[in-house]
């Protein structure tokens, strides 16, 4: 009768087994998926390490095509290309190093590229000092003796040739002879032990040159590229990828994270009594949020419980803009009734008011690190700069031919950008007062503009249902971001987030749109079932109130043409996701996600902080949004 393994090993193994693993078989067992691997699980054979990479280096720099970069690199770190006499010289130098005692210079010596592999570099220097120390201990040297051996050979302890060898050496510091330690009884004295010592060199030295050395390694083609992907792999396996499709993997210096899309309503905001223009995220952290609405007022809220601090009342018009200072102390806001007010989020009093004498106040930036100085766009084509302090203009910046939108400033604080309804974007000199560049091409008013974290990208908002990318240094347009709507004469504007790795905007049918900056892919379902799963979701969580929700059962979210805002039913919008082609002027980006929660009208600004998105919706609504921690 024959026994199972779980037999033969014993009843508390098997009482101890796992449902699971006593359900399987052992062939079973051995075909059953690997588990997963962590970081520290993986060893490396260090002795062959250093070595390998170096071979990895001169095959990529041959790739690479710099003949003079890879003959510097085999000659000086592999060792290759040498002449045989030289190679011979240094052979000799090492030999007679060893025999006349001259241990100080052999590290030098066999470290010459070419020679031995820095693991076997290190084992034979240990020999040496240890010859050396047992010369001392001869000599009866003992301080000398015990320096070498807390300076030179307690470093290169781990390679010691046989166990206990460094413990019997330090044995010997205490010793009169070398013979007291019974490893070192049959040492044959200073001469004979050079002698087998400099037997070691030559073994070591054939050893390399007999098929064990570098020139003869293999390495496949592309090897380094290959385990560099297998790496990427690897992380993106660690931490799960997001969607179907090819995953990209942006940098290798540092470790893969996902993009993670601020896809889900944590709340929405009420308030105010009309549509809300503006929004922006208060200081470093966003974990307050402003918004100004047609109502003349500012709210500042929690981006956290949506809770609402303070009412700003003052304005005599509708509020187009509003910014917060980078440090989070200020706000200041713009106005249809001239002015621009400056608040504080502290106590939301009005510190103070600039009187700017141009008509509607479009859109208001702080200059970066600076809570004394802001750019205005307005009404009468002016870009106007101002001192805080003294409520006085300081620079005023003209060339738009038509009223201007958005305005600015690149991180620097240097330059300012402008957006206008001649559909001219105007890079300025922020200190000189003059136009330095003039990017034409869109087609419709520019809304909003945006640089990148680095200044070397501007983001606009165009009304021809496009928002552009502008590479500044070639002064042309590589993105063209499409699926919303902005065409009428609201302002819709848009902006960079994720480290500017993403683009996020409104649009007149009432949905927020995300794209992914270089048009990577994301899901790829269609956008009728993505909007109705998104607005079937938010109704059955209770994050859209019964009046925003208000689709009758049988409409399928059609709106009546005599809502405040009548746009193509979100269903039938025929729009791809994920999608990219290349037309003239930019490669054309479909959006990668299409978020809906506000209710009828349009969403006319969206801004990102740290995670945290906010949301300007025409209902009179601030949606608040993050990122979905069960992805």
């Amino acid at each position: 009768m024959s026994l199972s393994t779980s037999e033969l090993a014993g009843p508390s193994r098997a009482a101890n087994a796992m449902p699971e693993e006593r359900a399987l078989t052992p062939r079973q067992r051995e075909k059953a998926p690997a588990t997963k691997v962590e970081l520290e699980d993986v060893q490396l054979d260090e002795s062959a390490f250093d070595q390998e990479i170096d071979l990895l280096i001169s095959q990529y720099l041959e790739s690479r095509g710099v003949p003079s970069a890879v003959k510097v690199w085999d000659e000086e770190v592999l060792g290759r290309g040498r002449d045989r006499n030289e190679r011979q010289e240094q052979l000799e130098d090492v030999e007679r190093a060893i025999l006349d005692g001259d241990y100080s210079s052999i590290e030098g010596l066999i470290s010459k590229p070419g020679l031995l592999r820095p693991q076997t570099q290190k084992a034979f220097l240990y020999l040496c000092y240890r010859q050396m120390f047992l010369e001392h201990v001869e000599n009866r040297e003992s301080q000398k003796a015990f320096n070498l051996l807390q300076k030179r050979l307690k470093p290169l302890e781990h390679y010691q040739p046989v166990p206990y060898d460094f413990y019997s050496l330090s044995y010997l510091t205490s010793a009169s002879t070398v013979h007291d330690a019974p490893t070192f009884r049959d040492w044959a004295g200073v001469g004979p032990e050079r002698d087998r010592l400099v037997s070691v060199w030559r073994e070591l030295m054939d050893s390399e040159k007999n098929g064990h050395g570098r020139e003869t390694r293999y390495v496949p083609p592309d090897r380094l590229k290959t385990l560099l992907r297998q790496a990427a792999a690897w992380q993106v396996g660690q931490v799960g990828r997001v969607g179907d499709g090819a995953v990209k993997v942006s940098s290798l210096l540092h470790d893969y994270r996902p993009l993670r899309l601020p896809e889900r309503l944590l709340s929405l905001v009420a308030g105010h009594t009309a549509n809300v223009k503006c929004v922006d995220l208060i200081g470093p952290t966003g974990h307050l949020g402003v918004s100004g609405a047609s109502d003349c007022t500012l709210r500042i809220f929690s981006t956290d419980d949506g809770s609402v601090k303070h009412i700003l009342k003052g304005h005599n018009s509708r509020i187009w803009g509003c910014a917060s200072s980078s440090s989070g102390h200020n706000v200041a806001s713009a106005s249809g009734d001239s002015t621009v007010r400056l608040w504080s989020v502290a106590n939301g009093d009005c510190r103070g008011i600039l009187q700017a004498d141009g008509g509607d106040v479009y859109d208001v930036k702080w200059r970066p690190g600076h809570e004394d100085q802001m750019v205005t766009a307005s009404y009468d084509r002016i870009i106007r700069s101002w001192d805080v302090e003294t409520g006085k203009q300081v620079r005023t910046f003209s060339g738009h031919s038509q009223s201007t939108l958005a305005v600015a400033f690149d991180t620097s604080g240097n330059t300012i950008a402008s957006g206008s309804k001649d559909k001219h974007i105007r890079l300025w000199d922020a200190v000189g007062g003059v136009c330095i560049q003039n990017l034409t091409g869109c087609l419709g008013e520019i809304t909003s503009v945006e640089f990148d974290e680095e200044g070397k990208y501007l983001l606009a908002g165009c009304k021809d249902n496009s928002n552009r990318l502008w590479d500044l240094r070639m002064q042309r347009n590589i993105y063209r971001y499409t699926g919303h709507q902005n065409t009428s004469k609201n302002l819709i504007r848009c902006g960079f987030a994720q480290s500017s790795s993403l683009i996020i905007g409104g649009s007149e049918d009432g949905s927020v749109y995300i794209w992914e900056r270089e048009g990577g892919s994301a899901s790829t379902s269609g956008q009728g079932q993505a909007a109705s799963q998104t607005r079937s979701t938010f109704a059955s969580t209770g994050l859209l109130s019964p009046h925003l929700n208000g689709i009758g059962s049988g409409s399928e979210g059609i709106r009546s043409p005599a809502s405040p805002a009548y746009y193509p039913p979100r269903e039938t919008r025929n729009i791809h996701l994920s999608t990219h082609n290349q037309i003239n002027g930019g490669t054309t980006v479909r959006p990668s996600k299409i978020l809906e929660g506000h209710g009828e009208g349009a969403v006319f600004d969206v801004t990102w902080k740290e995670g945290t998105m906010l949301s300007a919706g025409e209902d009179g609504m601030v949606g608040i949004w993050g990122v979905d921690p069960d992805l």
